[in-house]
């Protein structure tokens, strides 16, 4: 009874006197006269409501003082196992005791559940979480900011094992600013992203898409620019050389007579009939094969095209390697297979070599190489068309299998047909012997494939 009364005592020397009195009997007394736990047990259980009053004394000096002493006596190999000062510690918190009191006593509960733990110390995630639900509601700042620490540090331990002793994270439960912070705060220790950072991903998200498709329309409006001023670059070109053409001679050895303006007109005219709704390249002819429809249909759905995943630019796909190889905004990044032949990123280029799995390409008069799936086929220009649309064609052009469904369901449209699996015959048109054909971007000039079709059309 005098250790208690000492310990409560206002004169700071007389307190810790007792407190040094304390720790002799816990660590020196007990053990040289062999008492048991019990005796131990007994003198906490005596002393600590007097040392946890003491932590709310208005003097700074002995409230540090009983703190420091509470924490070192449940830290002790005498003490420890006893799980006695843990349980007292975590007392419900009342709204009368003195807010100094609460803040040292829920103070004391961060120490010690960082220097025990909660494995078989007292501590369990269970009465914590009820003591710190508590404390989230208290009426003092410090307190909250205390227990959300408690709260975060059980969270990295025990995961969601404690998210039932909180109210559930909803739109309502995020307007408490408290609540918003600690929901946060476990997204941060999952590595998920944060309320705020999902907004503002979704914000970027749906910036960078309307980039991407104003992008797309200003690259899919300068394809159409260009189409345009080489069809008319075309048709000049094609009447020029009509009006200087030579007479030529008649089966009965006389001339003909020349060519009348109204003669070449219709020449011109004709050209650029035939050219309307028409896919220079597969060939199709569709009603939406406008400007502006043609311009989608080159950049989206011809199978003789493709777009490069590297630069965006349209190009068929015969002349894919050479163009990555010389004209690609990033073909400084590639090298050239001496087997396969075709363009190969650099950085993966030695191991393409080591590994010797690429299939060999055969001179350009014995086979064609295709650049999307690797294989070899019959050589000339003509195959490609084959190749790229047929239905036996390349596995690896996704856009071949459109261009048969289309193909066939004009077909059947035109029949009247039902939807019956039927062959496609595939119309093969002579490609251009330029190997670089490709639809161009802004300011580079006419493509000799089309020059070259146009011509054979007239």
């Amino acid at each position: 009874r005098s250790l208690e009364g000492a310990i409560g005592d206002k004169v700071s020397s007389v307190f810790q006197a007792s407190l040094k009195l304390l720790k002799m009997l816990i660590t020196d007394y007990v053990p040289k006269h062999k008492l048991g736990k019990i005796e131990i047990a007994h003198c906490i259980e005596r002393t600590l409501p007097n040392l946890l009053s003491k932590t709310g004394d208005a003097t700074t000096h002995l409230r540090m003082t009983a703190m420091s002493f509470i924490q070192e006596m449940a830290l002790l190999k005498e003490v420890r196992p006893l799980n006695i000062i843990p349980p007292q510690l975590m007392q419900p918190l009342k709204s009368q005791v003195p807010v100094r009191l609460v803040i040292n006593q829920i103070e004391l509960v961060e120490r010690l559940l960082n220097e025990l733990g909660t494995d078989n110390t007292g501590f369990t995630a269970d009465n914590v979480m009820r003591f710190a639900a508590g404390a989230l509601e208290h009426t003092a700042s410090e307190v909250r900011d205390t227990a959300v620490r408690i709260v975060l540090a059980l969270y990295r331990q025990h995961g969601s094992a404690i998210l039932p002793f909180l109210p559930p994270d909803d739109a309502n439960t995020r307007r408490n600013v408290l609540y918003k912070s600690l929901f946060d705060g476990f997204a941060k220790i999952d590595g998920r992203p944060t309320e705020a950072q999902l907004r503002a991903q979704k914000k970027a998200a749906a910036g960078e898409a309307d980039r991407r498709k104003k992008e797309q329309i200003r690259a899919l409006q300068e394809q159409l620019a260009v189409l345009k001023e080489m069809q008319a670059e075309v048709q000049a070109e094609k009447g020029k050389e009509m009006e200087h053409g030579k007479v030529a001679r008649t089966d009965d050895g006389g001339k003909k007579p020349p060519l009348s303006q109204s003669n070449i007109g219709d020449d011109q005219s004709s050209v650029a009939n035939y050219l309307d709704n028409l896919c220079i390249f597969c060939g199709e002819r569709d009603e939406s094969f406008t400007d502006e429809g043609l311009d989608i249909h080159y950049w989206k759905h011809c199978p003789m095209l493709r777009r490069c995943e590297h630069c965006k630019q349209v190009v068929e796909i015969a002349s894919l390697t050479e163009h990555r190889m010389t004209e690609c905004d990033k073909k400084e990044s590639f090298g050239k297979c001496h087997r396969c032949g075709e363009a190969v990123m650099r950085d993966e280029l030695q191991e393409h070599l080591r590994v010797k799995n690429c299939n060999a390409a055969k001179p350009e008069k014995v086979a064609n190489h295709c650049p999307l799936c690797h294989e070899n086929f019959q050589p000339g220009e003509e195959v490609w068309k084959v190749h790229l649309m047929g239905r036996e064609g390349c596995k690896s052009n996704p856009r071949r299998i459109q261009a048969l469904q289309r193909t066939q369901h004009l077909q059947q449209a035109k029949l009247g047909a039902s939807p019956v699996s039927r062959p496609i015959p595939i119309a093969v048109k002579r490609r251009s012997p330029t190997s670089g054909s490709k639809i161009p971007a802004p300011k580079a000039g006419l493509n000799k494939a089309r020059h070259k079709f146009i011509d054979d059309l007239t």
